[in-house]
């Protein structure tokens, strides 16, 4: 069928987009443009429901009193017929046609693919992807049940199936994230099974479902001796120097990676004296800290030679994208570092839920990520002087609005504690030192 010019406003166009098998309308009421489908296959029969829509269209636009409350009457009507058609969805079988779950989403999965649903926007290959696998891991899951859900008439899924899902995918390990996007791409494809009839009410919908509940405790396991020094040790053989300064940071300052992302030369103050500061204002929380340089951070610090002391401390350019909201590459490093170590097997005890990563691209919880390192400095600190580096402040501190200008005497000990913990320092890292004095900051 020939593409239509649009017309007038209140004009009610039949068109049929490109590989739907069904018509559909356009038009206008109150300045919005609308879409709808008629479901119909022929075009005369979409041209009777055209007309229908137009007649509705006119009496929406128009500003007779008479109309509008003949307008109101057909609503009341159309309200009332309303349990009928629900009861008549209620009752329709598989000998009616009713697709099964793995027909229904299989259908829905090809129409994102060939971009048959009637949207214009356009899906990309990774996002379908992943959709995909949703519909692969559902269905899957209604396969397993006492009975095949899968191959059951669609209208057999129940609420009960959606929750057991999403609780089985937060068993394996997927984070909230994963389980919403999951949870909301079930909703969409069972909400089409409901515009067309086949389902009187949406069993992922939040009332049916709920909200789902999160797991306060973090996931996340700080470093081991073992773990760290063969951290630390593939940070320094990385051919991304910024990879190497990132962890010494993050180690030594207890910072998360948007913090040490964000430190600037021009924040190190005293680098050469006996109490070198870092001063950083928490991304997060918004706490002002100066934090010690301990010894072992300030040997790669002096390394990097003066005239490149500007800007972001580990470089410009991942400082930068980090700044931007581009952090693929900052994410993309250190998960295939971390990913290249067999840290699982490096612990005494190993947790199945907290060892063993499930899922692809990093959508999944995983014990040891960028922010043990946190963890680890957590570990080795005590008392307020931890509360204080983490940016965790006890309820006097703030009512006393103690800061970090009063505490001279607190980074001392701070820094003697950060000094204490140790990893195995790389063979590549030992000429540092050498490399400090070269540039004349013996």
């Amino acid at each position: 069928m020939r593409a239509q010019k649009r017309g007038k406003k209140g004009e009610v166009h039949v068109y049929q987009p490109a590989g739907s098998a069904t018509f559909w309308v356009r038009y206008t009421v109150n300045g919005k443009r609308q879409r709808q489908n008629t479901g119909k296959a022929t075009e005369a029969e979409a041209r009777i429901f055209a007309a229908q829509v137009g007649r509705m269209v006119g009496l929406a636009s128009s500003d007779n009193l008479d109309e509008k409350r003949r307008l109101l009457e057909i609503c009341r009507e159309l309200l009332r017929e309303l349990p009928e058609l629900e009861t008549e969805a209620a009752h329709l079988t598989a000998t009616k046609n009713l697709p099964t779950v793995r027909q229904w989403f299989t259908s829905e999965l090809d129409a994102m693919r060939h971009n048959t649903s009637g949207d214009d926007r356009e899906l990309k290959a990774v996002s379908i992807a992943r959709v995909g696998q949703v519909v692969e891991d559902f269905i899957a899951y209604l396969a397993a049940q006492q009975v095949n859900l899968a191959d059951a008439p669609l209208n057999r899924t129940g609420p009960d199936d959606v929750k057991g899902f999403l609780s089985d995918y937060k068993g394996k390990g997927y984070s909230g994230k994963s389980r919403l996007f999951a949870r909301d791409r079930i909703r969409a494809m069972l909400g089409h099974a409901v515009d067309k009839g086949l389902l009187p009410v949406n069993p992922a919908s939040i009332k049916q479902v709920g909200r789902l509940k999160f797991d306060t405790a973090s996931i996340r396991q700080p470093f081991n001796a073992a773990q760290l020094a063969a951290v630390i040790a593939a940070a320094a053989n990385s051919p991304e120097k910024w990879v190497y300064l990132t962890a010494m940071l993050a180690l030594y300052t207890g910072q998360r990676a948007g913090d040490v992302c964000a430190m600037r030369w021009e924040d190190v103050k005293d680098l050469d004296g006996p109490l070198p500061t870092i001063h950083l204002v928490q991304q997060k929380t918004g706490n002002a800290l100066v934090m010690p340089i301990a010894e072992p951070l300030r040997r790669p610090l002096k390394a990097i030679p003066k005239a490149e002391r500007t800007g972001y401390i580990i470089g410009q350019k991942i400082g930068e994208a980090y700044a931007q909201g581009r952090r693929r590459n900052f994410i993309r490093g250190w998960r295939e570092l971390l990913n290249g170590l067999d840290l699982a097997g490096m612990v005494d005890v190993p947790t199945l839920a907290k060892v063993d990563g499930n899922g692809t691209h990093g959508r999944t919880r995983y014990a040891w990520s960028f922010h043990s390192f946190r963890h680890t400095t957590a570990t080795h600190l005590s008392g307020p002087d931890a509360h204080y580096l983490l940016g965790h402040r006890s309820a006097d501190e703030k009512r006393l609005g103690i800061t970090a200008q009063y505490r001279h005497e607190d980074l001392r000990r701070l820094k003697k504690q950060l000094d204490e913990i140790s990893h195995t320092a790389p063979a590549n890292v030992v000429s540092m030192k050498a490399a400090a004095n070269e540039y004349g900051e013996a």
